[in-house]
C-alpha cells in the first residue's frame, strides 16, 4: 500500500465535496465516519459535514490550511474496502488524528483499491494546531507500521530477505530491489534504499556482498529447460504498457507472467526512455539468485518483441481480473466496446480457476439480483454491473473487481430466465405473478421469445427433408 498527502488548500473542505460526488456517480462507497457529534451522521448532507470541519478550524484562524487530505491505495485488488477501513482507522491513530472527526471513502472507478480520507488540522478539543511537521514522512512511517501490525508485512524485514540474495553488481541488485517495490539510488558511493520516499537504508557500496559467477550452475540449466518448455506453451509476444503522460513505462508478455506465478521466476526486461528493450535480467526467488539474462537464453531466441502499446490502467484491469478461457472472448469485447480500443490476444493472462474472492463474488450476485428484481422499475446500477450477451451466452460485469461471471453461474438459471423475460417483454411483466417466490414463466415457449429478440443468435425449426415430407403425406393418407 502507500499513501500520499493531498496538499491543495481548502478552507472550505472540497474535500468532502470531491468525495461525495464520487458516492453520488456510484464511484464512491462511505466506510467510515468517526468522532461527530450525534446530529452529523450518515443521513447528513455534505454542507453539513462541512460546516462541522469548518466550525471546528474557525478556533484558530491562524492555520491557512485546515483540511487534512489523504489517499490509501492498494495494489489492484489486493486489499478489500474493509481492510483499507481498518488500515485508515490505525493510520489515522498513528498520524495524531485518532480523536478528530474525519470520513473514509472507497473509491472504485480505478484498478487499484482505494480510500479517501478528509479530516481538519485544528484539534476539535485545544483548537491548537495537529503537529504536521515532516507530515510525509510521517505518514509514510505511520502506514509502514500499520501494515506491519496489521498484516505482518514489514518492509525492513524483506529488505533484508533481499540483500541476501545473491547478485554479480549492483545493476543487478537495483533491478532486484526496484521490482519489489523499493527504489535504490547510488551517490558517493553509497547505496540509498527507500521504500514509497521513507528512507530504509544506506549501504556503503564497497560493503555489498557480490557473488562470483558460476558457469556450471545447475540452476541455469534447469531454468534453461523451463524457457525452452514453456515458451511454446504461453505467449512470448512482449507488449509495451505505458499510461497516458508516458511517466509509467514496462514491457511484459503471458511468458513472464506464468513464470513468476508457477516457478518463482522474475523476467526483467532493460530498456532505456521508451525504446525497445536490450537485455533482462532474471530473479530467481526459489534460489535467492540474480542471473544476466543472456547466460541463460539470448533474448532473441526467448522472446517475440512487439510494437503494441497497452494503457497501463487496461493492462491492470486484465492483470487484476479472473479471466478464464470460458470468458475470455466476453471480457475481451465489453473491454474493447468500453474503452474503444484493439486487444491482442496475448496481452490477456488467462486465470487457472474461475475462482475468486468470495466477497467479490456475493457482491457481484447481490447486485446483479437486484438489478433482475427491479428491472423496469429504477435505473439500474450500470456504473457497477452490467449484464451482457455474447455468443449466444450471457455474463455479468462487475467494473469495480475487474471480474466477470456467466449469469446462469452466477444466479442460477432460473432467475437468467426471469431477466430475460423482463427485459423481451418489459410491458407485461408486472402482470405475472409470483408465487412462493417464482414467478410464473411469461412464455411457455421461452426459446421462441429468444429468437425473436437480438440476444441470441439460436436457429429457427428446421424444415423437413423431402423425406421426412414424404412419410409425414403417408401418415395423413393413413389417418383418412
Amino acid at each position: 500500500m502507500i499513501v500520499k498527502i493531498l496538499n491543495k488548500t481548502s478552507k472550505e473542505f472540497n474535500g468532502v465535496t470531491y468525495n461525495d460526488k464520487k458516492i453520488d456517480k456510484g464511484k464512491g462507497e462511505l466506510l467510515v465516519m468517526k468522532n461527530f457529534p450525534a446530529y452529523i451522521n450518515t443521513s447528513s448532507n455534505r454542507q453539513e459535514v462541512k460546516n462541522y470541519f469548518k466550525a471546528i478550524s474557525n478556533s484558530n484562524k491562524r492555520i491557512q490550511n485546515p483540511q487534512f487530505h489523504c489517499t490509501i491505495s492498494a495494489k489492484g485488488r489486493s486489499h478489500s474496502k474493509e481492510q483499507l477501513a481498518l488500515t485508515a482507522e490505525k493510520f489515522m491513530d498513528k498520524m495524531g488524528y485518532g480523536q478528530q472527526p474525519y470520513i473514509v471513502v472507497f473509491h472504485n472507478d480505478t484498478s487499484n483499491n482505494h480510500v479517501h480520507i478528509v479530516s481538519s488540522r485544528v484539534d476539535k478539543h485545544s483548537g491548537k494546531r495537529i503537529e504536521r511537521d515532516f507530515e510525509k514522512y510521517k505518514s509514510q512511517t505511520a502506514l509502514q507500521e500499520t501494515l506491519k501490525e496489521l498484516y505482518g508485512t514489514d518492509v525492513h524485514k524483506k529488505l533484508d530477505n533481499l540483500l541476501g540474495y545473491s547478485y554479480t553488481n549492483t545493476s543487478q541488485l537495483q533491478k532486484l530491489l526496484e521490482s519489489s517495490g523499493y527504489s535504490v539510488y547510488e551517490k558517493e558511493n553509497t547505496t540509498h534504499i527507500l521504500c514509497n520516499g521513507l528512507h530504509l537504508k544506506s549501504i556503503n557500496t564497497e560493503d555489498l556482498k557480490f557473488s562470483e559467477k558460476n558457469i556450471e550452475d545447475i540452476r541455469k540449466k534447469q531454468i534453461f529447460a523451463i524457457f525452452k518448455k514453456y515458451k511454446g506453451v504461453f505467449s512470448n509476444s512482449v507488449f509495451k504498457v505505458a499510461d497516458e503522460k508516458g511517466k509509467y513505462i514496462s514491457y511484459q508478455s503471458e511468458l513472464q507472467y506464468q513464470l513468476k506465478k508457477k516457478f518463482g521466476i522474475d523476467v526483467v526486461l532493460s530498456f532505456k526512455d521508451d525504446k525497445q528493450p536490450f537485455g533482462y535480467t532474471i530473479i530467481d526467488h526459489k534460489t535467492k539468485a540474480i542471473y544476466k539474462g543472456s547466460e541463460i537464453m539470448k533474448m532473441g531466441d526467448l522472446f517475440k518483441m512487439t510494437s503494441e502499446v497497452l494503457d497501463k490502467k487496461l493492462f491492470e484491469i486484465l492483470a487484476n481480473s479472473n479471466i478464464t478461457i470460458e470468458t475470455k472472448e466476453a471480457y475481451k469485447k465489453h473491454l474493447e466496446d468500453e474503452y474503444k480500443c484493439e486487444i491482442r490476444d496475448y496481452m490477456i493472462f488467462l486465470k487457472d480457476s474461475k475462482k475468486t474472492s468470495y466477497n467479490t463474488w456475493k457482491e457481484t450476485r447481490n447486485s446483479t439480483m437486484d438489478q433482475i428484481r427491479n428491472f423496469g422499475k429504477v435505473s439500474s446500477p450500470e456504473d457497477k454491473i452490467k449484464i451482457l450477451s455474447f455468443a449466444n451466452e450471457l455474463y455479468v460485469i462487475n467494473r469495480n473487481d475487474s471480474a466477470i461471471f456467466i449469469l446462469k453461474e452466477l444466479v442460477t438459471e432460473h432467475n437468467q430466465n426471469l431477466y430475460l423475460s423482463r427485459l423481451l417483454t418489459p410491458q407485461n411483466f408486472e402482470q405475472h405473478p409470483i408465487v412462493s417466490g417464482r414467478q410464473v414463466p411469461v412464455s411457455a415457449d421461452f426459446e421462441a421469445m429468444l429468437r425473436r429478440s437480438s440476444l441470441f443468435d439460436l436457429p429457427g425449426p428446421s424444415q423437413p427433408t423431402g423425406e421426412e415430407h414424404e412419410n409425414n403425406r403417408r401418415k395423413k393418407k393413413k389417418k383418412r
